[in-house]
């Protein structure tokens, strides 16, 4: 009889709380130490990110300006999803874009040591909660729990996952402040206002020439409505859809479901708005950096 995933306990290793999936289940500690010692090739690339702020999303746009041209990748991201594989041995050496949610702690120190290219992709951290609690419900993650109650327990406290938003992006802005060669910052919510400045931004970074007419192809491809339509018929991977099978969750979960900025404001009551924003202001005074809340 299949366990429900909501039933088990959260897997937890140095005081890091982790998301449920099955390697984290199985053995956090080997899959963590296994991404640390991971050899990736020269030209590989980090793509680092909290989850639900626009990961798709940028490792399609990065994707693209590597090959030179503007078509969609037939294996989506979690192809390359690190902390996916119960064995990381394919991935020695892999000389393309990566992903990952971990803290900056357990990436790959071959690469950062080595002067290799991370890139982290920040999103408003309400717009974010709105987002992770929208796909935990519609892949079944979460049950009967409301809005307001996942902030304070999932979100804001103990049970947070990968140390929380706050930690998580705090730690790697730091880094980012003294690898300025090495790291790029991409806010989401830039991203949706300035396409096509971010993306030639993103294209002096990876090194790649980005001529206007390929910038604005990707720009086109990768708007909101044209990737949801793509995750529909482009993709030929199941990985994903075995791995909620394993989990005993719905298979066709939502990646894909507003892409907007400011749907935080329809979930958001003033006094979890007020409360929200006083955490920020306490977890992040060490940051000279402010999402943009629009």
């Amino acid at each position: 009889m299949a366990v429900d995933v909501c039933d088990m306990e959260i897997p937890v290793y140095e005081g890091l709380h982790l998301p449920k999936i099955p390697t984290f289940l199985k053995d956090p500690g080997h899959t963590l130490t296994s991404i640390r010692d991971l050899m990736l090739g020269p030209d590989a690339i980090i793509l680092a990110t909290y989850p639900r702020s626009g990961t798709h999303w940028v490792y399609e746009m990065t994707e693209m300006l590597l090959k030179g041209k503007a078509e969609y990748c037939s294996n989506s991201r979690e192809t390359v999803y690190l902390e996916g594989f119960s064995d990381l041995g394919q991935m020695h050496l892999y000389n393309r874009v990566v992903s990952t949610h971990v803290p900056f702690q357990w990436l790959p120190k071959q690469h950062v040591s080595g002067c290799g290219k991370i890139i982290l992709v920040i999103r408003n951290p309400k717009d974010t909660a709105v987002s992770m609690f929208k796909i935990f419900n519609s892949s079944g993650y979460i049950k009967d729990t409301s809005f307001e109650d996942f902030v304070h327990e999932d979100f804001l406290g103990p049970k947070a996952m990968h140390g929380g938003w706050f930690e998580y992006n705090k730690d790697f802005l730091k880094k980012a402040a003294t690898l300025k060669n090495q790291m790029l910052v991409i806010e989401y919510e830039k991203l949706k206002r300035d396409t096509k400045e971010e993306l030639l931004r993103l294209a002096r970074f990876l090194g790649v020439k980005g001529d206007n007419q390929l910038i604005a192809d990707i720009e086109d491809k990768c708007s909101f409505n044209k990737m949801k339509e793509a995750d529909k018929v482009v993709r030929d991977d199941n990985l994903m859809a075995e791995t909620m099978r394993e989990l005993s969750l719905n298979e066709n979960v939502v990646v894909y479901r507003k892409g907007e900025v400011g749907d935080w404001k329809n979930y958001f009551t003033v006094a979890l708005n007020e409360e929200f924003d006083k955490v920020y202001m306490e977890k992040m005074t060490e940051i000279d950096f402010i999402p943009e809340y629009e």
